[in-house]
């Protein structure tokens, strides 16, 4: 529903959430209640992207915080602090739950080391101890992990060839792989050939 005054427009509502506000249209409304009325229309788009975002996907605080900074400005974030508060009472936003399943899909997808892991959720905003919980929970090989690299991502270099063997060592370094984990498998698979 688009909101006009003296018959321009200044904002867009969802019907449900104007009809919620029992306003009938055209109806006159002082300067005091039209920012009043303003300041619920924008609250409630916040609270609708936030929830947008965490219908696709889980969110972290901070990473939903930044995503509704970066759409509706700096302007709003004390509205947006009160939305994340709201949301983490519901238990539509847990970051414990967020870097858990965050944590596996990584494992998953990326064959992520512990530290690798560590970086990722500091990155989106993960309490160190949530983050020490979640390395606790999971059980990362980190030797079969950088087996499994060298099987699928790194399956087509050449270990025996120096250079192509320290690109990859450098490589899975950069994952946050231990030199000693490293070395460890490379010295059996070259013990293998």
């Amino acid at each position: 529903m688009h909101l006009s005054i003296d018959g321009e427009y200044v904002v867009t509502t969802s019907v449900n959430f104007w009809y919620s506000l029992g306003i009938p249209v055209e109806t006159e409304i002082t300067e005091e209640e039209w920012e009043a009325l303003l300041s619920k229309i924008n609250y409630q788009k916040l609270y609708s992207r936030a929830l947008d975002s965490l219908s696709i996907r889980d969110h972290s605080k901070k990473e939903l915080t930044d995503k509704l900074i970066k759409k509706f400005g700096f302007e709003v974030k004390e509205d947006i602090a009160l939305i994340i508060d709201e949301l983490v009472e519901k238990g539509l936003l847990d970051d414990e739950r967020f870097a858990h399943a965050y944590a596996e899909e990584l494992i998953k997808r990326k064959h992520a080391s512990p530290a690798g892991l560590r970086a990722a959720l500091s990155a989106k905003g993960i309490s160190r101890d949530i983050i020490s919980s979640v390395l606790e929970d999971v059980n990362i090989d980190t030797k079969a992990t950088i087996n499994e690299l060298l099987d699928t991502k790194y399956h087509s270099r050449d270990l025996m060839n120096e250079t192509q063997k320290t690109k990859v060592f450098n490589a899975l370094v950069r994952l946050g792989f231990s030199y000693n984990d490293i070395k460890s498998v490379f010295y059996d698979r070259t013990k293998e050939i």
